[in-house]
């Protein structure tokens, strides 16, 4: 009798093949790489209004602020007005 261990008993189980084959370490196995803007795709949703306000087809629209009708400055502004 040289094995007194058991070999039959595991420490913990080993983890599933979905999540040890399939992608990165510790990521959904279902999740898209690069979130689909990668080398040889056509990019994120939304990307191609940057694309057109390069191309000067629509303004940019950079700092659009809410349109603060109730703000403090614009009541400054009608008490010194009226």
């Amino acid at each position: 009798m040289t094995r007194t261990d058991k070999w039959t008993t595991h420490e913990s189980k080993a983890d599933p093949k979905y999540f040890s084959h399939n992608g990165n370490y510790g990521e959904n196995p279902n999740n898209v790489k690069k979130n689909g803007s990668g080398k040889g795709n056509w990019g994120k949703p939304g990307d191609e209004i940057n694309d057109l306000i390069d191309s000067g087809e629509i303004p940019p629209v950079f700092n659009k602020v809410r349109r603060g009708s109730n703000t403090q400055q614009n009541e400054n502004t009608l008490n010194k007005s009226g």
